[in-house]
């Protein structure tokens, strides 16, 4: 249930220096538009990387995006454009001006416009709800405010929780808490691991929670939290809150899940946590989604959560859809869920205009292409930066 970023092609050769910004993206101009027997490179990234292996490396790019119109550079991080992609990347020259540090990452189609890009998000499956907003106002939605499974972005009405928690003065950050035998779940993350007992603040959970969706951190902290504070901040009944280890349990006992999705009232939590204290959880194949036994979100919803909660620097951690330092997008937020028949993306960031964006994506569809919804939802934020 969490989105790991995908990465085309990695080339990363020693540490970056600095070099004047001009001639950094001269050089990377000129080898993009004239191949590697234009510039120069260190000797060791020749060692590193044969000639052959870059030549293939830039025709395949070549024949991606089509011809290179321009390239843009802060610092070592940019892009290499076209009149239809982007090309991120990451690249460096060494104080005698040769190439030493070169990565891209995905390319990423820009649609003309708005319309264009959203036809995109539409094509994606049975059930698409997207939602674009600047500033607060609405630039585009459709079914933002129905409710569908969104799997882990649930985890934003957590966070929301706890931060209210540590406003009030009741808890602090560096509180301590231990990993018990209750908490554990089935990855995504790595607490589910950790020794019986073992200590963790309350801010190395949320950190965990939200940049690598650990399921375990994310029961530890609705426990810590608590049930009531999170449905409310979720904006959902108590009694149909789950945590990932009841949900997990209650996915692999048909009966049980046939029990809690018939139940009403209080008999609803006494289900769930029935079979997350007797099923025994293995780390198999869910099967695709599971109609009634999912977290059911509204896009505007989670807008409004990650909108409050961007400027938390555990936040910026995983800017998901989005290189790491992007120089488009400031104070990047983002969190996504996926599971079968399940694709949930919600990205928040300010571009370089100073206008503030949420843009938030849920698929549900047993036959839903991750890949495709990623890159999609990608042209998407493109063309949002360049907007007027």
């Amino acid at each position: 249930m969490a989105w790991t970023r995908i990465l085309t092609l990695a080339l990363t050769l020693g540490a970056a220096l600095p070099a004047l910004a001009d001639e950094a993206e001269d050089t990377l101009l000129t080898l993009m538009t004239e191949g590697p027997d234009a510039v120069t490179f260190t000797e060791h990234f020749r060692e590193q990387v044969s000639e052959a292996t870059l030549k293939r490396v830039l025709d395949r790019f070549g024949g991606d995006i089509g011809p290179v119109t321009d390239v843009r550079l802060s610092g070592t991080t940019g892009e290499i454009l076209s009149a239809t992609h982007r090309l991120p990347v990451t690249f460096a020259l060494d104080d005698e001006g040769r190439i030493k540090l070169l990565r891209f990452e995905a390319p990423q189609r820009m649609e003309a416009d708005l319309p264009g890009a959203l036809a995109r998000l539409d094509a994606l499956g049975a059930e698409v709800a997207y939602l674009v907003l600047r500033d607060g106002e609405r630039l585009a939605g459709q079914r933002a405010g129905e409710p569908l499974a969104v799997a882990s972005a649930f985890k934003l009405g957590v966070l929301r929780a706890l931060v209210d928690l540590i406003d009030s003065g009741s808890r602090d950050w560096a509180d301590v808490v231990r990993i018990e035998s209750r908490h554990r779940s089935l990855p995504t993350g790595r607490m589910q691991d950790f020794p019986e007992g073992a200590p963790v603040t309350l801010h190395t959970a949320a950190l965990a929670m939200i940049a690598e969706s650990d399921n375990t951190a994310t029961d530890l902290l609705i426990e810590v939290a608590g049930r009531d504070a999170v449905a409310a901040a979720l904006g959902i009944p108590a009694e149909r809150l789950l945590t990932t280890r009841e949900m997990f349990a209650l996915k692999l006992d048909a009966a049980r899940a046939a029990a809690w999705r018939d139940a009403t009232g209080q008999d609803k939590p006494a289900l769930a946590a029935e079979a997350a204290a007797t099923v025994q959880l293995d780390a198999i194949a869910l099967g695709p989604l599971q109609e009634g036994l999912e977290w059911y979100l509204p896009l505007d919803r989670l807008c409004t959560l990650i909108d409050a909660l961007g400027e938390l620097p555990l936040m910026q951690v995983n800017p998901g859809v989005i290189a790491r330092g992007d120089p488009r997008w400031q104070g990047a937020a983002f969190k996504g869920g996926s599971e079968g028949g399940v694709v949930n993306l919600t990205f928040s960031a300010t571009d370089t205009r100073g206008r503030r964006h949420c843009a938030a994506l849920t698929v549900n569809d047993p036959d839903i292409d991750e890949t495709s919804a990623v890159l999609a939802f990608s042209e998407l934020l493109n063309t949002l930066v360049r907007l007027p």
